[in-house]
C-alpha cells in the first residue's frame, strides 16, 4: 500500500459496543469486513469483553470493504452500534490480505492480531498468544485453537500436502503445549508488527482471499521462524456468517501458491513433518 489511510473513530450515541480509548495500545486487533452482517458486532463485543480486564491495552481496527450488493453495510452498522472503533473504508474491495495490510498501516501497537469478523473471542484468548510472540527468538505467527460453535475442535493448525491442498488438524493439543504446524488459518493470528513488516505482510497476488495466509506462513518458515498453535488459547470460528455469500473456490490461489513454492512438493501428503508438539 502506497499511502496510509485515515481512519475515523465510530461514535454512536447509544453504542452496543464501546472500545475504551487508548493512545498507545499494546495490541492492534485488525478485523476485515466485506458486507458482514450482525455477527461483526457480536465479534467486536466479544473482543472488548475479553480484553478490557487484561493487562494488555487493545485498539480495534475494522477495515470495511465495499460489497457489490451489501454496499457499506458493515461500516453503517459500526456507526450505528459502536463507539471507539477505528474504521478504515477503502474505496474498492482490497480483499482479505489487502484489508489486513490497510489495518496494519494504521495500527499503533507493537503486536498485531488479525481476527475474522466471524470469530467470537473466549476469555483468556489473547494473553497466551502475545506471550509466545513477544518471547520468540525468531519470527513467529501464533494462533489459537479454533472451535465450532458447539465446542468441537474445528482446527488446531493445518497441514499442507504435496499438491498444495490443506488439511485441518482436529486433535486437541495437549494442555500447556505450543504446537508447530505448517500454517494455521488466519481467522485468528497474532504476530509482532516488526515480524509482519520484515516478512512483507500478506501478498496482494492472492486477491481477493485464500492462501495468502499459507504463503505468509511459508515465508515465516523460510526466515527460520515458526507458525504455532497455542493450546492455552481458543476462539469460536462461526464459519459462514462472516460474508453474505458462500466462499468461492480457491483453486486459482492454490495453483499460484504451488508455483511460488515448488518446495511444497517435498512434503509427504500423508504426513506433516512440521507438526511436532513442544512444551511451553
Amino acid at each position: 500500500m502506497s499511502s496510509v489511510p485515515v481512519p475515523t473513530v465510530t461514535a454512536s450515541p447509544a453504542p452496543t459496543v464501546t472500545v475504551p480509548p487508548v493512545t498507545a495500545p499494546d495490541v492492534s486487533v485488525v478485523v476485515v469486513a466485506y458486507g458482514t452482517g450482525p455477527i461483526l458486532i457480536d465479534s467486536l463485543e466479544s473482543l472488548v469483553a475479553t480484553t478490557t480486564s487484561s493487562d494488555l491495552s487493545v485498539e480495534l481496527i475494522v477495515v470495511s470493504n465495499p460489497h457489490p450488493t451489501a454496499g457499506r453495510r458493515s461500516a453503517t452498522e459500526l456507526r450505528l452500534f459502536t463507539a471507539g472503533v477505528r474504521l478504515v473504508e477503502p474505496d474498492r474491495n482490497v480483499g482479505f490480505g489487502g484489508g489486513c495490510e490497510l489495518g496494519a498501516l494504521v495500527a499503533r501497537g507493537d503486536v498485531l492480531a488479525f481476527v475474522n469478523p466471524d470469530v467470537i473471542a473466549r476469555p483468556g484468548w489473547l494473553e497466551p498468544l502475545v506471550a509466545v510472540v513477544r518471547t520468540a527468538a525468531a519470527p513467529t505467527i501464533a494462533a489459537p485453537v479454533l472451535l465450532e460453535p458447539d465446542g468441537r475442535v474445528q482446527e488446531a493448525g493445518q497441514a499442507v500436502a504435496s499438491d498444495g491442498t490443506t488439511h485441518a488438524l482436529t486433535e486437541r493439543p495437549t494442555s500447556g503445549s505450543v504446537v508447530d504446524v505448517d500454517y494455521a488459518s488466519a481467522a485468528c493470528w497474532v504476530m509482532r508488527r516488526a515480524d509482519h513488516e520484515t516478512l512483507g505482510g500478506f501478498d496482494a497476488s492472492y486477491h481477493p482471499a485464500y492462501f495468502e495466509d499459507v504463503d505468509l506462513a511459508w515465508r515465516c518458515h523460510r526466515a527460520d521462524g515458526r507458525c504455532v498453535v497455542v493450546a492455552a488459547s481458543s476462539v469460536v470460528h462461526d464459519r459462514g456468517r462472516g460474508t453474505p455469500e458462500q466462499a468461492a473456490p480457491a483453486d486459482a490461489q492454490r495453483d499460484l501458491f504451488v508455483r511460488r513454492w515448488p518446495e511444497v512438493t517435498w512434503l509427504d501428503p500423508q504426513a506433516n513433518s512440521r507438526s511436532t508438539s513442544l512444551r511451553a
